[in-house]
């Protein structure tokens, strides 16, 4: 997965339409529920920085540290980020297995929890990190993303309901807002289709390889099934959470 994300890093700011929505989308719930970023913040999957960058004009933040699987990422963000913040730390690396910063007054990630093993256990690492009356913020795709391709191939990531979501949130956390959106990209081509997933590292599912014999069927099926008057879509569903570090004697 690493390697597939770092390929696409010369292309994913620009391709990567709906995932850079969501990141202002994530932004604009903080404002909505004026809370503020505080003193020191993880990111998680900070990718090429929209989010990180966006976060950081919002307000001044003393200590933010930026993680991403790919390590060249972590570093990116780190240089962009830096004019803005009183001290930037990368934590390269898959987040599921480091040792993560504490007291910490924010947690924030965009698209990116859909690719953890063990979310649960994450969760709870996570509060952990926080400060009593810190925030969890961030969204994740689930069920119905790229929902055309799963349906002709099969092949799909194990996503969250919105339902499991609020369960293993609501096991740390008091649950600020929940709630779920869907997008669609429309394109002149099934080859576009697959050049807009493989240039936002999205791709690359475990599968049988192409062949010109499948991607040919594979195209057919597609326009049959999903062509409309906009050109043939791309869905994506996201799940946006925010949520607030409960005092340990607090019941869910």
């Amino acid at each position: 997965m690493a390697s597939r994300f770092k390929a696409s890093a010369a292309t994913y700011e620009h391709t990567a339409i709906v995932q850079k929505e969501i990141s202002r989308q994530l932004i604009a719930m903080l404002d909505r529920f004026t809370i503020a970023a505080g003193a020191r913040v993880l990111e998680i999957g900070c990718c090429t920085g929209v989010l990180t960058e966006l976060l950081c004009r919002r307000e001044r933040i003393d200590r933010l540290f930026v993680n991403d699987i790919v390590p060249e990422f972590c570093a990116h963000t780190e240089k962009r980020t830096a004019p803005h913040v009183g001290r930037v730390e990368g934590i390269a690396g898959d987040i599921e297995m480091a040792n993560l910063p504490q007291c910490l007054d924010l947690v924030i990630s965009s698209s990116t929890f859909q690719w953890m093993t063990d979310l649960p256990t994450l969760l709870e690492k996570l509060a952990a990190s926080l400060n009593t009356g810190g925030h969890l913020a961030f969204s994740i795709f689930g069920p119905g993303t790229m929902g055309e391709i799963a349906s002709l191939t099969g092949r799909s990531l194990d996503y969250y309901s919105v339902d499991a979501l609020h369960a293993m949130v609501r096991e740390h956390f008091h649950l600020v807002t929940i709630h779920t959106e869907q997008k669609c990209l429309y394109f002149p081509s099934v080859r576009a289709v697959l050049r807009h997933i493989q240039k936002t590292g999205v791709g690359g599912l475990k599968g049988d390889r192409w062949t010109q014999g499948k991607l040919k069927d594979f195209e057919k099926q597609y326009i049959a099934r999903f062509s409309t008057d906009d050109g043939l879509p791309v869905t994506y569903v996201s799940t946006f959470v925010i949520a607030e570090k409960r005092e340990k004697k607090e019941m869910p």
